[in-house]
């Protein structure tokens, strides 16, 4: 705790103290010292140009504890304070597979979430290639797992056609189609 508070007063250039509050407050985490770990990451959310990595990890905090409503919360948060379209994707699917395994009983929250995360994927050019991808797939595979017995196949099939219609606005010859296509096929 004296290292940390020591290495938190003495960075005082923005960008690293985005990487130096980070390593901290898992340090201090690792240390079991969430609460710390947490007031560290909360005094720096006003300052941060990117909030959004220390409300990530304030939701592994709260998880960590147990708080399953408090780490849905922070992980909705860091989606809607993520930047651009790439970054906006990643924090989008890590706010849907953390609701998926922490609260999936809340179907109208995860179908809002997907939906939205779609909706922004249908604004944006060459949506289906790498980190998009990955993000994607990753999306629907952990959409798949939590329809896995067929409970929430209505929400399933809204987001499934949502998607559909952004695959069809592709044209038939561009590459992106196919990934789009397969995005949610059942493995």
């Amino acid at each position: 705790k004296t290292r940390v508070a020591q290495i938190d007063q003495a960075t005082t250039d923005a960008y690293e103290r985005q990487s130096v509050v980070n390593a901290a407050a898992h340090a201090l985490g690792d240390a079991g010292l969430l609460d710390d770990a947490d007031a560290l990451l909360k005094a720096e959310l006003k300052r941060s140009h990117s909030p959004y990595y220390f409300m990530s990890t304030l939701g592994a905090n709260a998880r960590q504890r147990g708080d399953k409503v408090a780490a849905v919360n922070w992980y909705e948060q860091a989606y809607n304070a993520s930047k651009g379209p790439a970054t906006r994707l990643q924090w989008g699917a890590s706010y849907i597979s953390n609701m998926v395994e922490l609260s999936p009983a809340d179907e109208a929250r995860i179908e809002k979430a997907a939906r939205a995360v779609l909706s922004e994927i249908a604004a944006t050019e060459n949506a289906f290639y790498e980190r998009n991808r990955a993000s994607l797939e990753r999306i629907g595979k952990k959409l798949n797992e939590w329809n896995k017995d067929g409970k929430h196949q209505a929400a399933l099939q809204k987001i499934r056609q949502q998607l559909d219609g952004i695959c069809a606005r592709l044209a038939a010859n561009d590459p992106q189609r196919a990934t789009c296509q397969n995005v949610m096929a059942k493995s």
